[in-house]
């Protein structure tokens, strides 16, 4: 049983002149275990897509489900790290990571225990008492993943989380990350990751949903057969990178590569 299946589904927008289409008939899948990335030119409605999937916003037709349920207002298995990192400022860095379990109810004791948690496993410890404005990019970003893993979500979606950082910070928590997905004693089940760096979306995710330009529709879902970790030199990432490129620059008119199955999603 797929954990997320997006079925149909379309989004406009009013307009001045009239309704805008932001994506048509989008659907895929995500099951148990997957790291799928999204990949597409600017404007195409990626994030959109994601709030789609978490129930902060609902298609103009077609629909979403979560285990087999239709996604019909905000989906507390679901977690979502933002780009901007979103922490209340006025909040340190314990506070922030609390904030999504005060809202769920949780009792005193255990929220201390979970934050506590979650905190020295990405690698806060020290830092509970600090604000936002006292920590660098890389940091307040792991505030941000601190804050989405202690709900313990079922499926973590993550909108551009690295386009703020620097190279050196942005590659030391996309190796985090992976470690993270691969411990089977934390969560999420799945990741679903908004990129617009085609060499991240290739070094992170098992699958990779390639939009078109607006209005999107899925070019191609192009499988990454690689074993972790993964070689950006090697020859088969640069095939694969240039595939995906190919995809969204031609509007998914290149031939795949030999020995490489082509399906659209």
């Amino acid at each position: 049983m797929a954990l997320i299946r997006v079925e149909h589904v379309d989004k406009s927008f009013p307009g001045r002149h009239g309704s805008i289409s932001i994506m048509q008939d989008i659907s895929f899948d995500v099951k148990d275990s997957d790291f799928l990335a999204i990949v597409g030119p600017s404007g195409c409605g990626k994030s959109t897509l994601l709030r789609l999937i978490q129930g902060l916003d609902h298609p103009t037709a077609g629909r979403i489900f979560f285990r087999d349920q239709p996604v019909e207002q905000v989906c507390a298995q679901m977690a979502m790290v933002f780009q901007s990192f979103a922490l209340y400022p006025w909040l340190t860095v314990a506070q922030n990571v609390a904030f999504g379990l005060e809202a769920l109810g949780w009792p005193k004791e255990r929220i201390a225990a979970q934050v506590e948690k979650y905190v020295s496993v990405t690698g806060l410890d020290g830092f509970q008492e600090a604000y936002p404005r006292e920590l660098s990019g890389g940091m307040r970003q792991r505030v941000g993943l601190a804050r989405a893993l202690a709900v313990e979500p079922a499926v973590l979606l993550m909108d551009e989380p690295f386009s703020a950082l620097d190279a050196l910070t942005a590659e030391s928590l996309r190796e985090e990350i992976l470690q993270l997905w691969g411990d089977p004693a934390l969560p999420p089940e799945a990741v679903l990751l908004v990129t617009h760096n085609i060499e991240e979306a290739i070094q992170l995710a098992d699958r990779v949903v390639v939009m078109s330009r607006r209005p999107a529709h899925l070019l191609e879902e192009v499988v990454v057969d690689l074993p972790r970790p993964r070689d950006r030199k090697s020859d088969a990432f640069y095939a694969l990178t240039d595939r995906v490129f190919s995809l969204i620059t031609e509007g998914g008119t290149a031939p795949p590569p030999s020995g490489e199955s082509r399906g659209a999603a």
